[in-house]
């Protein structure tokens, strides 16, 4: 990896810097937090986290350092989300499971949860004999469902959890790694960093760091990598929110569709 920039600072641009460093980081750390604190995904907790996250973000404002949206750049931010879409969704889909089983193993093996490296997911029963590679309610009227089923949450509950996959976690998500951690990492103050400026190394290290947090990380390294390429190709931030939120809203879709909980 080539040395790391750095450009000496004025006491007002090293407040300015700590500034901007705070507005992309502490959203982020915030979501972890709230993560982790409040254990067990039910509705109300994500809806709770979403809240908080869209708060802190309307508080910091870290979108100060970007210019605005470039319009023709939408088309090719929704075509990366789509394409992300296909690829987190397609070894996992029913048809690939039902003729090729062998490869929907193995990537089952290989690509997802990484702490049972080889091992099959653990499946949950949900009734009749049908097993499901998600969590589902043990007891009660609801057993069997997931919690994040709209029959247990409600519809208001599940378009909430919508908003806050498709808008909160993308904007918070892409402001840190593609937008603070990827310059930060190339230099500082990160938000003077060259928006354009391909650092194949540190990308795949910023694009694992994503993936960490996913349990399809697999999937996710690929994202990782599609995403920070489009912000690299663009200069514009707002493509990269764009294609992030495009693939989980699609996500979202598919899994009230086909009742394919574990990606969520």
């Amino acid at each position: 990896m080539s040395e790391r920039e750095h450009v000496e600072l004025t006491p007002e641009e090293d407040r300015i810097n700590t500034q901007a460093v705070i507005a992309h980081v502490l959203p982020f750390v915030m979501w972890l937090t709230m993560m982790v604190w409040l254990g067990d995904p039910s509705g109300w907790k994500y809806v709770a986290r979403s809240i908080a996250g869209l708060g802190l973000l309307l508080v910091f404002r870290p979108w100060r350092w970007y210019p605005r949206i470039n319009l023709k750049n939408i088309p090719a931010a929704l075509g990366v989300g789509f394409f992300i879409f296909i690829v987190w969704i397609v070894f996992e889909m029913p048809w690939v499971a039902d003729h090729a089983p062998a490869v929907t193993e193995w990537y089952d093996r290989l690509f997802i949860d990484l702490t049972q490296p080889f091992k099959l997911r653990e499946l949950h029963d949900v009734g009749n004999g049908v097993m499901t590679p998600y969590e589902v309610i043990k007891e009660g009227e609801n057993a069997g469902m997931n919690v994040y089923d709209p029959r247990v949450t409600g519809w208001l509950n599940f378009w909430l959890h919508m908003f806050g996959t498709s808008v909160v976690i993308a904007v918070i998500e892409e402001f840190f790694y593609r937008g603070f951690l990827y310059r930060w990492m190339l230099g500082s103050p990160f938000f003077k960093i060259d928006a354009g400026k391909l650092h194949w190394p540190m990308l795949l290290l910023i694009s694992v760091f994503f993936s960490v947090s996913h349990f399809e990380w697999g999937a996710a390294i690929i994202c990782g990598i599609c995403y920070g390429l489009l912000y690299i190709k663009t200069r514009d931030i707002w493509a990269s929110i764009i294609a992030h939120g495009t693939t989980n809203f699609l996500l979202g879709l598919y899994v009230i569709k086909t009742g394919s909980y574990q990606f969520w």
